[in-house]
């Protein structure tokens, strides 16, 4: 296996085993997960919790297939993938001890503005889960990427069994049914064209 693939495979499991348990964690401690975050408010702290769960999963479904995960991206990709993958990981384990070290009697959520809090100094400190988005953002273009190849083939093959079905289906209507009209067989005749140009 490449090694690559490894890496980013064993990233994306340490993704999820981490971020599993943060959204329970941060509504235990207090911390108000419907305050918008991102540039343009684009996530909720929950949403962006999700958003990394989804992101794990498209990736560990994308890279199941080796071979075509190889073939799909170059070694330069993959090793920005890797990076990208290593960054979000280690921002999820920094939060993660964040919220272990957190007291509330010590500290107070500020709920004013998403994942920050008053330390016990008066001072407003800010979770490391936020750096999350900027991560994301740089991996989001390759995953998309993935995704539409992915899907162009998969709509390679359903035309393909389309393919078969049509051809089957005009062979059938020919043999079973003799008493079609010459109007309705110009039509059978132009759906099944129009259904081909479209494939």
């Amino acid at each position: 296996m490449a090694k690559t693939i490894a890496s980013i495979n064993s990233l994306l499991v340490g993704l999820k085993t981490v971020n599993s348990s943060l959204l329970v964690k941060l509504q235990q401690l207090g911390f108000n997960t419907h305050l918008p975050v991102g540039a343009e408010q684009e996530y909720t702290v929950k949403t962006l919790v999700l958003a990394i769960d989804t992101l794990s999963i498209q990736f560990l479904t994308i890279t199941a297939n080796r071979k075509q995960f190889i073939q799909r991206t170059s070694y330069k990709e993959r090793l920005i993938i890797e990076s990208c993958l290593s960054k979000l990981l280690a921002c999820l384990k920094q939060t993660q001890t964040e919220l272990n070290e957190y007291h509330p009697i010590s500290n107070h959520c500020d709920n004013s503005q998403a994942l920050s809090y008053i330390s016990e100094s008066g001072e407003r400190c800010h979770l490391k889960l936020l750096d999350a988005i900027e991560y994301i953002d740089e991996i989001k273009p390759y995953c998309r990427m993935l995704e539409m190849i992915i899907a162009h083939e998969r709509i390679h093959a359903l035309s393909a069994v389309l393919e078969t079905l049509l051809s089957k289906d005009s062979k059938t209507i020919a043999e079973e049914d003799h008493e079609l009209t010459a109007e309705q067989s110009n039509a059978l005749e132009l759906s099944q064209y129009l259904i081909r140009q479209a494939l």
